[in-house]
């Protein structure tokens, strides 16, 4: 294809890819607010965030869904990136094109499962009963004669209880004596039982009817819903983590993009891997920068090469610009004149024939 061509084929398309830039950004800001208007309690327990989702799960799903939309509509502008660096540059590699639908498309699927799941949770969460409560005296005889038979022991701090969850999955709680909390660890650890100290929970309510934070809690381990959504997010992320290095790159290659821009995204994608949340939202603002560049409304216009068809590579650093032709019609530079005397001197010097050289005599 000419260069003619691609650049034809891009301009009918730099519209709707500029239009698919600048929707991710604005809906993943408006999911945010929606997803603040459900008041889901994140910062607290875990048996306060499943209270409040309970009421919330609807708004959340709203804000899940209208995420997975901004992030569908992610491969539009970076294929139209991806095609352009391709147009310019035959080093780019026609199956890195997967990069640019595997990130987005696992990313979306994943909110939704993610959702699937905590509301699966909280319904469970809602159906149980708080745990049975017993003596004391009961937990140190099962410890003493049968430790095997307990999984774990959470121990709350401001109640002075603690939450025993038994190998068949059952729980109970029992209240113990101020002073011995020191001393339960220590038989835990002697008897090999796993223990969690909890300054935050507390047990069973069963005025409420609420189960205990331990019980919240093995509830969100024991969740296979939950699993998938933590499995999904890796090779998200990765996608994501590829897409964003390797189209920015070959763009910058190809001169479609300016260094700064181009170094900017592929730092925002190496930067995934370390800080998500922030690093996705920075992509997203790259992202809507590209929109501005597809119509030529970014700051500092557009490189050269989208108006050319063809690659220009960006000079290397400390490597300076081609000089330019010398045409013959302009010669900057200072002259001065020439005297009446140095024209005949130069006139005689012209016309002098050359003087004879004299052979040397041979005796």
């Amino acid at each position: 294809m000419e260069g003619q061509q691609i650049v034809e084929r891009e301009r009918r398309w730099a519209v709707p890819a500029a239009l698919a830039a600048g929707l991710p950004l604005v809906l993943y800001v408006i999911s945010v607010f929606v997803e603040q208007s459900a008041n889901i309690d994140s910062g607290g327990t875990t048996v306060e965030e499943l209270r409040s989702l309970q009421g919330g799960s609807g708004t959340v799903l709203l804000a899940a869904v209208i995420r997975a939309i901004g992030f569908l509509a992610i491969p539009i502008p970076m294929l139209y990136l991806f095609r352009a660096a391709q147009a310019r540059n035959p080093r780019v590699h026609p199956a890195m094109v997967g990069f640019v639908f595997i990130g987005p498309i696992l990313l979306a699927a994943q909110g939704i499962v993610a959702w699937a799941a905590q509301d699966r949770i909280s319904s469970d969460f809602a159906a149980m009963g708080a745990e049975p409560s017993r003596l004391y005296s009961k937990f140190q005889s099962q410890l003493k004669s049968s430790p095997e038979s307990i999984e774990k022991v959470t121990l709350y701090t401001q109640p002075h209880a603690l939450d025993v969850e038994r190998s068949d999955g059952s729980f109970y709680s029992a209240s113990y004596p101020p002073k011995a909390g020191g001393r339960i660890q220590a038989d835990l650890q002697g008897a090999g039982v796993d223990s969690e100290v909890d300054s935050e929970g507390a047990p069973g309510d069963p005025r409420t009817d609420t189960p205990g934070e331990a019980v919240a809690d093995a509830l969100v381990d024991d969740s296979s819903e939950r699993q998938v959504a933590s499995g999904m997010l890796f090779p998200a992320v990765l996608g994501l983590v590829v897409m964003m290095i390797y189209v920015p790159l070959q763009a910058l290659r190809a001169g479609l993009l300016t260094r700064f821009a181009g170094s900017l995204g592929v730092a925002l994608g190496a930067s995934m891997i370390l800080i998500l949340p922030v690093a996705l939202f920075a992509s997203l603002l790259w992202l809507a920068y590209l929109g501005l560049l597809y119509v030529g409304r970014a700051p500092g216009g557009r490189p050269p090469a989208w108006e050319t068809g063809e690659a220009i590579p960006w000079p290397k650093p400390g490597e300076e610009p081609a000089a330019p032709r010398q045409t013959g019609r302009t010669v900057e530079g200072e002259a001065t004149e020439v005297g009446a005397g140095d024209e005949a001197a130069a006139s005689q010097g012209a016309q002098a024939p050359p003087g004879k050289r004299k052979r040397k005599r041979r005796r």
